[in-house]
C-alpha cells in the first residue's frame, strides 16, 4: 500500500517504512492469534478489519488520486501504521475482556460498536470531502473548518446537501452504528475448533498480551497524530496558536515603529476628516456590472459612479486575492506580511497602525460572526482598533438574521469632530447568499427560493446599496476624504467553493478607490499616480501598502515598491503571485472567463 500510493519515494524512506510496518504486522498477527486462542469465530474480526482497512486505504488512496500527475513527491503519513495498531489494540482488548467477563457482555458490545462507528466516521468524512472537492483535507481547509461557527455549518449543509442530503447523512451514520452493534456480537467457534477459554488465561500468556496491549495503546496517540487528517488539523491549530503571538508582540512593535513625512497627515485637511476601508466578502469582479458583467446590473451605484465621475471614483481592473479563503487572504491584506517578503504575522504591523500614526482614531465594525470561534488573525488585528464592534454581539441582535445594512447604525459611535479611520467588514456574498440580503431587496431571484446564481447576484446588488449608504453618510456627516472597497476573495456561484487548488475566478476581486476633491488638491502626486495605475495588476496582500500610500505615511515598515499609490510601484502581471505564492498571475489567460 505504501509503495502503490507514494510518488517519488526515496530508497531510504522505503526502508524506514519497512522497519515501521514490521512491528505493526507483528502486532496484528499476535492479536489474531489471541482471538483464535480464545476460541472465537473468525467472522467476529470483520468490524475490526473494516475499521483498519478504512484508515489504511482512505487518505493514502485519495491523496494519491488527488496529487498524481501534479506532485513530484508524496510520502504517506502514519495512516497505515495507525490502521494496524488500532486493529491490534482493539482485538487484544476485546479478547481480554471476553475472557475476564466469561462471554460477550452487552455493555462491552455497545462500547465497541460506538468506538468502531466513531473511527469510521473520520475516514467517511474525508471520503465525502474528496467527493465534493476532489482533494483531501489540507491545513488550509482545516483552518477554515476550525474557524467555522455553527451558523455557517448549517448554511453550508443547506446549500450543498439540502434537507434530503442531511437526512440521508444522519441515516447513514445511524446505520453505521447499528451495523457495528450487530457485527460486534461474538460467538464461540464450532465444536471441534478451539474452544472458548473463559476465566484468567495462563499467567505468562496474560502478562505478554497485557504488555503488548499497553505498548500499542500508549503508542496509538502518536500514530494517530501522524495520520494525514490529524496532521492537517494539527498544522491548522499550530497556525492559529502562532497567530496569537501577535497580541504579545504588537504593542511593542507599534511603539517602536518610526514614521516620516513631517506633520500628522490627518491635520492637513480643512476640518476633521474620515477615511473608510470596506472589506467585501466573496465578491468576484467577474459578476459585477461595474466590471462589465452583462447578465444583471449587480452594482448599479458603483457602475454609475465610475461612469459619471471617473476622476474621483477610480476603478482598478486587475486586482487579485492572495488566496481563496478569508483568514489567509486578510491576514496579509491587513498587515505588512505578504507573499513577497519574509515578515511573520506575529511580528507584523497593521494598516490600523498606519492610520494611528497618521493621527486618526480607528474603528472596526464587522458583520462577520465572532461567536463560537477562536481568535483569528482578522480578529486579532480588529481588536487593535480604538473602537471595535461585532454586531452579532449586541443582545438586541440575538435571534435574528443580520444583514450588512445593520452595520450602518455603527456610525453613531463615531465622533464627527475627530479624524477617523473606519473599517467596515461585511458579510457580502458569503455562502449561503440567499441569507445575505433582506427578502424585500430581492431583485433577480424569486423571493425565498434557493438559486445559487440569482441569489449571488442579489447579494452583490444589496451590498452595492450598503456601500452607497456608507459613502453617502460619511460624505454628508464625517467629511469623507477617501474610501477604499475591495474583497477578501472572489467566488463562482456556478461551482462549489474549493479550499485548495483555487481557480482564478475565485481570486479575481474588485478594487475601487474614491478620492474627494479636497484630497486630490492636497495630494496631487498620489492622485495622479493612482489614476495612472488603474490598469496595473495588484494583489490584495499589498493593501497595507496601498492604505499607507493614501494616508501618505512613510516608514521602514512600508515598502514603497509595493505601494500602488507610489510611482515606485514595481509589480506587474509577470511578477505578481497568488494562491499563497503558488501561482503566477500571468497564468490567468482569460480574466473575463466565467466557468459554468
Amino acid at each position: 500500500m505504501f509503495w502503490a500510493t507514494s510518488i517519488g519515494a526515496e530508497t531510504y524512506r522505503l526502508l524506514l517504512n519497512l522497519r515501521r510496518y514490521f512491528p505493526v504486522a507483528l502486532g496484528v498477527a499476535v492479536s489474531v492469534w489471541s482471538w483464535n486462542r480464545t476460541g472465537l469465530r473468525q467472522k467476529g474480526l470483520f468490524p475490526y478489519a473494516v475499521v483498519s482497512l478504512a484508515w489504511a486505504v482512505t487518505h493514502n488512496v485519495l491523496s494519491y488520486i488527488a496529487c498524481n500527475g501534479t506532485a513530484t513527491n508524496l510520502n504517506n503519513y502514519m495512516d497505515l501504521a495507525f490502521s494496524g495498531y488500532v486493529f491490534t489494540a482493539m482485538v487484544l482488548l476485546r479478547t481480554l475482556l471476553y475472557r475476564l467477563m466469561r462471554g460477550d457482555h452487552w455493555l462491552v458490545r455497545v462500547l465497541f460498536a460506538l468506538l468502531h462507528a466513531v473511527l469510521l466516521y473520520l475516514p467517511l468524512t474525508e471520503f465525502l470531502y474528496f467527493m465534493i472537492y476532489r482533494a483531501t483535507i489540507s491545513m488550509t481547509a482545516a483552518v477554515a473548518i476550525l474557524q467555522t461557527h455553527p451558523g455557517e455549518v448549517w448554511e453550508y449543509l443547506q446549500e450543498n446537501a439540502g434537507y434530503g442530503g442531511m437526512v440521508a447523512l444522519c441515516v447513514l451514520l445511524l446505520f453505521l452504528f447499528l451495523a457495528s452493534l450487530q457485527l460486534n456480537r461474538l460467538e464461540p467457534a464450532p465444536q471441534g475448533h478451539n474452544q472458548a477459554t473463559y476465566g484468567k488465561p495462563p499467567k505468562k500468556q496474560a502478562a505478554c498480551l497485557v504488555v503488548i496491549f499497553l505498548a500499542v495503546a500508549l503508542y496509538l496517540p502518536k500514530s494517530f497524530y501522524g495520520t494525514g487528517l490529524a496532521h492537517s488539523f494539527g498544522e491548522a491549530k499550530q497556525y492559529l496558536d502562532s497567530a496569537k503571538e501577535f497580541t504579545e508582540n504588537h504593542q511593542r512593535n507599534f511603539q517602536a515603529m518610526q514614521t516620516t513625512g513631517g506633520s500628522i497627515q490627518a491635520s492637513r485637511f480643512g476640518k476633521p476628516s474620515t477615511i473608510i476601508l470596506v472589506i467585501g466578502e466573496s465578491a468576484g469582479r467577474n459578476f459585477m456590472s461595474v466590471y462589465g458583467y452583462q447578465k444583471q446590473n449587480t452594482t448599479p451605484w458603483m457602475k454609475a459612479s465610475v461612469q459619471s465621475d471617473p476622476e474621483h471614483f477610480l476603478l482598478f481592473r486587475h486586482a487579485y486575492s492572495t488566496f481563496g479563503s478569508t483568514v489567509q487572504a486578510l491576514e496579509m491584506a491587513l498587515t505588512e506580511k505578504n507573499q513577497y517578503n519574509d515578515v511573520e504575522f506575529s511580528d507584523a504591523l497593521t494598516l490600523l497602525d498606519l492610520a494611528k500614526k497618521a493621527g486618526y482614531k480607528t474603528y472596526w465594525f464587522s458583520n462577520q460572526s465572532i461567536q463560537n470561534s477562536l481568535d483569528t488573525p482578522i480578529q486579532l488585528v480588529a481588536k487593535t482598533a480604538d473602537v471595535h464592534r461585532w454586531i452579532d454581539e449586541d443582545p438586541a441582535n440575538q435571534g435574528r438574521v443580520l444583514y450588512d445594512g445593520d452595520l450602518l447604525p455603527c456610525f453613531s459611535l463615531v465622533n464627527p469632530v475627530e479624524s477617523n479611520f473606519i473599517v467596515f467588514h461585511v458579510m457580502g456574498s458569503h455562502e449561503l447568499t440567499i441569507h445575505r440580503y433582506p427578502p424585500e431587496f430581492t431583485r433577480f431571484s424569486k423571493k425565498g427560493v434557493l438559486d445559487l446564481v440569482s441569489n449571488y447576484e442579489d447579494s452583490m446588488a444589496y451590498d452595492d446599496w450598503v456601500v452607497q449608504q456608507i459613502y453617502t453618510t460619511a460624505k454628508e456627516h464625517f467629511n469623507l476624504q477617501a474610501m477604499i472597497y475591495f474583497s477578501d476573495h472572489g467566488a463562482n456561484p456556478y461551482r462549489k467553493r474549493v479550499p485548495d487548488h483555487v481557480p482564478f475566478i475565485n481570486l479575481r476581486v474588485p478594487l475601487l478607490v474614491y478620492l474627494s476633491p479636497e484630497y486630490e488638491t492636497l495630494y496631487p502626486m498620489i492622485t495622479d499616480t493612482l489614476q495612472n495605475h488603474r490598469n496595473q495588476y495588484f494583489t490584495n496582500d499589498l493593501m497595507y501598502e496601498l492604505v499607507g500610500g493614501i494616508l501618505d505615511v512613510h516608514s521602514d515598515h512600508l515598502d514603497e515598491t509595493g505601494n500602488l499609490a507610489s510611482n515606485q510601484y514595481r509589480f506587474t502581471r509577470a511578477t505578481l503571485k497568488t494562491d499563497l505564492g503558488r501561482k503566477w498571475i500571468r497564468e490567468d489567460l482569460d480574466e473575463t472567463r466565467i466557468a459554468k
